[in-house]
């Protein structure tokens, strides 16, 4: 069966990137969380999605501009905002896998540099859509897996070529796994070209359970999902 790989934690039932959403996530069977981070003023790695603020408090404060406190302070639907260490040490605690997304170029050094802190390292895969976060994290902690996210909104010919042969993208960053949105032009088709390539291949990000098993069939590694629990129901006793 794929790997059930809870979006940003069971975040269909939960808070999105809070620990909330990644206990429910555990509790609910996934194999791994994935999780965004983004850099803080002071310093810290936040497990945050938006480059700004404005979706939780309505103000378009860039994530960068504002220091960890004040990242705490909002409310995500009730929970706060958690530090990338919270997160490395659940994962520590129950052997969670956890995929961790860097949202921002400058990222990687300090990001390994948590993981080896917390024994994770392999437990954990690196992803990002940004070529630049992938070679800093190659060239600073080879050790640490990584993966290419693709899938961006735009009609761009050479991003649309990248994705529909993905290899040379891959091979550039020394990627272990392709992360391709999933209903990106003959998906299925180009699925079974890169796995045979040897490359895991985890899509994102799939609720319906037909779409689930349609993508298992094509040879998908993971699934990506806000429903862990209905993506395990769904797939249930497939090899």
């Amino acid at each position: 069966m794929p790997l059930i790989i809870a979006h940003r934690g069971a975040s269909a039932y939960a808070p999105e990137n809070t620990m909330a959403a990644f206990v429910l996530a555990h509790e609910q069977g996934a194999a791994m969380i994935e999780l965004d981070v983004l850099p803080t003023a002071d310093g810290r790695l936040a497990v945050f999605h938006d480059h700004t603020t404005e979706r939780w408090d309505g103000r378009p404060r860039p994530v960068s501009a504002c220091t960890f406190a004040e990242l705490q302070a909002l409310s995500i639907g009730g929970e706060r905002v958690p530090a990338l260490e919270e997160a490395l040490a659940f994962a520590a605690a129950t052997g969670m896998q956890l995929n961790v997304e860097l949202k921002a170029a400058g990222t990687g050094a300090r990001c390994a540099a948590l993981l080896r802190t917390f024994g994770v390292v392999e437990q954990v895969i690196v992803s990002s859509f940004l070529p630049a976060a992938l070679h800093e994290l190659r060239a600073t902690a080879p050790e640490v897996r990584r993966a290419y996210l693709m899938g961006t909104d735009t009609y761009r010919p050479d991003v649309r070529a990248r994705e529909l042969w993905p290899f040379f993208a891959l091979r550039a960053v020394d990627a272990v796994a392709w992360h391709p949105y999933h209903d990106l032009p003959a998906i299925t088709q180009v699925i079974p070209v890169v796995r045979r390539a040897g490359y895991q291949v985890n899509v994102w990000t799939v609720d319906d359970p037909a779409r689930m098993r349609l993508l298992a069939d094509a040879g998908a590694s993971g699934i990506i999902t806000n429903r862990p629990d209905v993506a395990l129901q769904a797939l249930a006793g497939r090899v």
